[in-house]
């Protein structure tokens, strides 16, 4: 019997193991294409001629002067309308979705999403959307995993895993970073890990990379000088400019949120809101190119992060706006309906950010603080981290793009720095706050309260013989109540069967003439079917109770969720994942 249950183990380990390197291959064919992709609709909307080929490392100009104003919002209103038609849920930039999928849906993604996502967002960043390549190849490997995990039958753990393997082999492929890969997947997407888990992770980050290189080479992403601390005084200006960049993350966050919260508030015509989008990231790309020579915010913003990685000169007050710019022109982009990463734009406003920093304290202290290119670099590190919240992953991450080893400790001391600002003064990163603003999903990658981020209060609630009472009703009438079901509390509900707290036998002393409005406890112990449980589990730890009111969106109650069956849902539901 134990070498049989042995022998099973091994052959699913085996299995899953396949299965990777196939999710593996398709992720790394897939940024391939996608990059191809890109690259042909950027010569056709911007140059008006067929081509694959494009260096996003290069600046361009368009020979259609200012008419590419029309052309950035042609090509945008091209890939909202796909968005909305086909897979709506494509729209962003597409990391919470994927976290979304794997806390509240077993890790299902529809067939569909792969396709769309890299249609769409090719039209969208090739006509010159302000968005980075890797949230679309996160979604597009992690929905192929989820396919091939749904038609092999599966169960939601190992389904989980090949979408964690895809979205590992997605950020690996795009760039060239095989270890940045895996530890996104376990920082940011996998619920549960463990050393079992991490096999199938590095099999399809290194496949994935090594079809990437095949077709577009084995250099780093950006080709970076030897920079190194030049005085441990450093460290303080290291540490300021993390406190700098996370504050900057911040901003970068909650730009985008109140773009996103904005154009839904304001019920636009259907892909209207991507017209508007594309139409303001034009007219800013245009002038950027009028005052200073380079469109710079149009799409991933790669030439500019290369420019500055490289020492060529910018003025301060070029950076200074650049900031600005492209956390407006990602933020409208993505805002108004568009699809895209914030992977690529987080690193440029970090290389303004800290080449900024670094003209400052360069002209102060000339003899004992590096060139600005290498303050840029940590700027890179320190806004990432703010921004995703995925410290370890930014830190690997910095590495892989440049190979610049020799500013290691800077750039962790940067990147750590900013997202205990972020954490701190915040509480969000971008791949977190739609995940509380649209479904009420509390998720701060604590591996052991995850899985209660997965289930949500409607599937753990009592909703038949809900007990609840009204507040006008008798208190004798309670007691006998309490005594018949043997419980010790009630639910009390107003006028309009609203919850608005508890009443307990041993509150009803010598008044069993009067209401349940003379004894009951008034207190906010309502929570909405679709809170989670770890929301309820908080809820409950807030108001001292072990029952809580549920509520639908108008508040009216629809059950009660004791602390009881929230413990037995848990435990039954981790059973399923193990």
């Amino acid at each position: 019997m134990e070498y049989d249950k042995k022998f099973k183990a091994l052959k699913d380990f085996f299995l899953i193991s396949i299965y990777s390197a196939i999710v593996g291959m398709v992720a790394g064919i897939g940024a391939v294409l996608f990059r191809y992709l890109i690259g042909f609709f950027h010569n056709l909307f911007l140059f008006g001629k067929l081509s694959f080929i494009y260096d996003s490392n290069k600046h361009f100009t368009s020979p259609f002067g200012p008419w590419v104003i029309l052309i950035v919002t042609l090509g945008m209103f091209i890939m909202g309308f796909i968005i909305e038609k086909y897979a709506p849920e494509t729209k962003g930039h597409g990391v919470p979705e994927v976290i979304d999928a794997v806390l509240t849906n077993g890790g299902k993604i529809r067939q569909v999403v792969a396709i769309v996502k890299t249609i769409a967002t090719a039209i969208g960043i090739g006509a010159g959307e302000s968005a980075g390549r890797e949230g679309p190849i996160v979604q597009i490997g992690a929905s192929f995993g989820s396919t091939l995990g749904q038609l092999l039958n599966l169960n939601s753990r190992d389904t989980i895993l090949l979408l964690a393997a895809g979205s590992a082999g997605g950020i690996a492929a795009t760039f060239n970073a095989p270890i940045a890969g895996v530890l996104f997947a376990v920082e940011l997407i996998l619920p549960e890990f463990s050393s079992k888990n991490f096999i199938p992770l590095i099999i399809s980050s290194t496949i994935a990379t090594s079809i990437a290189r095949i077709f577009l080479g084995v250099e780093p992403t950006f080709i970076v000088s030897g920079y190194n601390l030049v005085s441990p005084f450093e460290y303080s200006l290291y540490f300021l400019l993390g406190i700098i960049a996370g504050l900057i993350a911040i901003l970068f966050i909650y730009t985008l949120a109140y773009m996103e919260k904005t154009f839904n508030k304001i019920n636009l015509p259907k892909y209207t809101g991507t017209v508007i989008g594309g139409l303001s990231v034009g007219i800013l790309g245009y002038l950027m190119l009028k005052f200073t020579g380079h469109y710079y915010i149009f799409g991933v913003g790669y030439s500019f992060i290369t420019d500055i990685l490289t020492g060529k000169h910018i003025l301060f007050t070029v950076l200074l706006v650049l900031i600005f710019a492209k956390i407006f022109a990602t933020s409208i982009s993505l805002g108004s309906g568009g699809s895209g990463g914030i992977l690529a734009p987080s690193l440029f406003i970090g290389a303004a950010t800290g080449g900024a920093f670094g003209l400052i304290v360069h002209h102060l202290f000339p003899a004992i603080t590096a060139p600005s290119a290498a303050y840029a670099l940590i700027g890179m590190a320190s806004v990432t981290a703010g921004t995703t919240g995925a410290t370890l992953t930014t830190i690997v991450l910095t590495y892989e793009l440049t190979r610049a080893y020799t500013v290691i400790l800077p750039v962790m001391l940067g990147a750590v720095t900013s997202n205990f600002i972020v954490t701190f003064l915040y509480g969000y990163t971008m791949y977190t706050e739609p995940l509380w603003r649209k479904r009420k999903i509390i998720f701060h990658g604590r591996r052991y309260l995850d899985l209660l981020s997965m289930i949500f209060v409607k599937d753990a609630m009592i909703s038949d013989g809900i007990g609840a009472i009204s507040i006008n009703m008798p208190a004798k009438i309670v007691k006998d109540l309490l005594k018949k079901y043997k419980i010790s509390k009630l639910i009390v509900l107003n006028e309009n069967r609203e919850p608005v707290g508890l009443i307990r036998g041993v509150d009803i002393t010598g008044g069993e003439n009067k209401l349940v409005k003379d004894f009951y406890i008034p207190m906010d112990n309502k929570v909405s079917e679709y809170n989670t449980l770890l929301y309820a589990m908080y809820k409950m730890r807030d108001t001292k109770t072990d029952v809580l009111a549920v509520v639908d969106e108008k508040g009216r109650i629809v059950g009660v969720l004791p602390a009881r069956l929230l413990r037995e849902t848990y435990l039954s539901k981790r059973g399923d994942l193990i």
